[in-house]
């Protein structure tokens, strides 16, 4: 299925390979990209995980026409080197996950790069009230803010 035939609720919560965690508040960060993200393919086999838990793998990427109009596409090649393109995922369903299972996946994540959190060692305790707060989450949805996740729409 197409990225437009899901249904998605959103937020929805990007897992990818690496692995990594990304973050789409809407239709339009999750179909926007930068062209590393497409040259390099970084979304096949992502995991999708929208706000109700559904959740989705990506089997492909097609860039479908630019996300920007000609005007904003200019400015950003200008300013910033990376004009943007939206993008189709083919989809395949995959069983849905649990708060409880999504938490995991979110501590496991965070566990594994504890620097990019801003736990640079031992002494610094910035790492375990995050994973209390991501335990502590009352639905998917409410990790997106929670964990500040980026979108591929710079990348």
């Amino acid at each position: 299925m197409k990225t437009t035939e899901a249904g998605f609720h959103f937020p929805v919560l990007g897992f990818t390979p690496e692995p990594a965690m990304w973050g789409f508040q809407d239709l339009n960060t999750l179909t926007s990209c930068g062209p590393l993200t497409l040259k390099h393919n970084r979304q096949i086999g992502m995991e999708l995980v929208d706000a109700d838990g559904r959740r989705w793998i990506v089997r492909s990427v097609t860039r479908i026409g630019r996300a920007e109009s000609l005007w904003a596409a200019v400015v950003s090649l200008l300013l910033y080197g990376k004009p943007q393109s939206r993008i189709e995922h083919e989809l395949e369903a995959l069983e849905p996950l649990t708060l409880g299972e999504v938490q995991a996946r979110a501590c496991a994540w965070l566990e594994a790069f504890p620097e990019d959190h801003g736990q640079y060692d031992e002494s610094d305790n910035v790492l375990p009230p995050l994973l209390a707060q991501v335990r502590a989450a009352k639905d998917i949805g409410s990790l997106l803010p929670l964990l500040g996740l980026d979108s591929f729409m710079a990348y």
